[in-house]
């Protein structure tokens, strides 16, 4: 199992940049990719009954299509390439996990009303 977050995905790019490590680190980035793109297709498929999911479709198929490029671009053995495609998907990580915020669960779950305790009469 793996969970996607900024420490996995620096994980991986520390991987790739040592040669006796660098197929554990695509390992790792083909996993990262096969889990957006299952959250891509999820967030696609959802959106006409649960509302606008746009803006996180949109930095889904960012990251899915980064992934897919930097990944190519590291198999072909061009780590320098590489780099900015790594600095791009660094940053869009670390800004999805800022939105994964108590504040942001809050406010999702608070939009579902409570349900009301039913009274049971002694």
């Amino acid at each position: 199992m793996i969970i996607v977050n900024i420490d996995t995905f620096n994980l991986a790019r520390q991987q790739l940049a040592d040669p006796s490590t660098r197929q554990e680190g695509l390992d790792t980035l083909k996993k990262i990719l096969d889990i957006k793109q299952a959250h891509l297709w999820r967030s696609e498929a959802i959106a006409p009954c649960c509302g606008n999911l746009n803006g996180f479709a949109c930095q889904l198929n960012e990251e899915t299509a980064l992934l897919e490029k930097v990944i190519s671009v590291v198999e072909s053995g061009d780590l320098a390439q590489a780099d900015p495609i790594l600095d791009r998907l660094a940053t869009l990580i670390s800004f999805s996990m800022e939105k994964e915020t108590p504040e942001l669960i809050e406010g999702l779950t608070g939009a579902i009303p409570a349900p009301t305790p039913v009274q049971r009469q002694p």
